[in-house]
């Protein structure tokens, strides 16, 4: 049985400690991203306004001190405003000192905090989102763009050092990758550049732009989903998700439909849930190529594609 989610936060897994956080405060609007590097765990916080420093640290201080994460000697905490391009505030912490003092990190000057502080919210296991954490063995090395314009896309893929086609997991974890080493360094401008590069890639991902065929006199128009019959059954069921905002992946066994997606894109795993099984109970499965499906088993996947939550749902007959 694969470990719990708490389980593998106490053990130091930056993207359990981040999920953990993110189920606490979601109601709070505050949303967590987690990396760790060797000792040392960084945390990125962002909400609609810019988090508060003074209860944010003091949160995620007793946080951690709760948790009795595993082997960490430096923390780092990051304040983010969501519509701007780098952090507002950063701090960082020596827990191997007696006094773990909290040193602020070079990122300019500390915009004023609003009056409004974070909330008493535990730290507990619920549903579970998790984030890959970076590998320690992966090089920091920044890719240098050339032969592209910048603000392309080629020339976003060439700042992170990646290749069209790469799936949007590599493009999130090359990007905290870099964007860790930048603030480190305190090159506000590498993480205004990098942040901007992401966000691009992101929409390019999720939204692929439509290549339209060439003009003809008598042109028609596209066969539908259960028309097109170069699609599979599971081919149809993931475009049908896909057209929702859903990236799953459909396979089928004897009367059950399996369907799964990465656990770090969804915030409510149960909504998510019922709002698949309301879509496709709506569709006529036998139409698209399935016979006999009678339940949907709808999956969230960790980065290794261990199952972190799930929900078996049956469909109308």
């Amino acid at each position: 049985m694969p470990p719990s989610l708490l389980e593998q936060a106490k053990g130091g897994d930056a993207a359990a400690i981040a999920a953990l956080m993110n189920q606490a405060l979601q109601s709070k609007g505050f949303t967590v991203q987690g990396d760790r590097q060797g000792d040392c765990l960084q945390l990125w916080l962002t909400a609609q306004t810019l988090p508060p420093q003074a209860a944010t640290v003091d949160y995620v201080r007793r946080g951690i001190a709760r948790l009795q994460v595993a082997a960490l000697g430096v923390l780092q905490i990051y304040g983010e405003q969501a519509d701007h391009q780098q952090p507002g505030w950063g701090v960082q912490i020596d827990l191997r000192r007696a006094t773990a003092e909290v040193i602020q990190l070079a990122l300019g000057s500390e915009p004023a905090p609003p009056p409004e502080a974070l909330i008493e919210a535990p730290i507990e296991a619920h549903e579970e989102r998790v984030e890959e954490p970076v590998s320690e063995t992966e090089s920091a090395a920044e890719p240098t763009p050339s032969g592209s314009a910048p603000g392309s896309i080629d020339y976003a893929y060439a700042l992170l050092g990646l290749d069209p086609g790469d799936s949007l997991q590599k493009v999130e974890g090359t990007y905290f990758k870099l964007k860790a080493l930048a603030l480190r360094e305190g090159d506000r401008p590498k993480v205004e550049e990098l942040k901007k590069a992401f966000h691009q890639l992101k929409e390019h991902i999720e939204n692929p732009p439509v290549i339209k065929p060439e003009a003809t006199a008598t042109p028609q128009p596209p066969p539908s989903i259960d028309e097109d019959e170069s699609l599979s059954p599971v081919e149809r069921i993931e475009l049908i998700l896909k057209r929702q905002g859903v990236a799953a992946q459909v396979s089928s066994q004897e009367s059950q439909l399996y369907i799964s997606w990465l656990a770090v894109r969804v915030i409510n795993p149960e909504d998510a849930a019922h709002q698949v099984h309301g879509l496709l109970t709506q569709q006529t499965l036998t139409k698209m190529g399935f016979h006999g499906i009678e339940t949907l088993v709808i999956s969230g996947l960790s980065r290794d594609h261990a199952v972190v939550w799930q929900k078996t749902l049956p469909l109308a007959k």
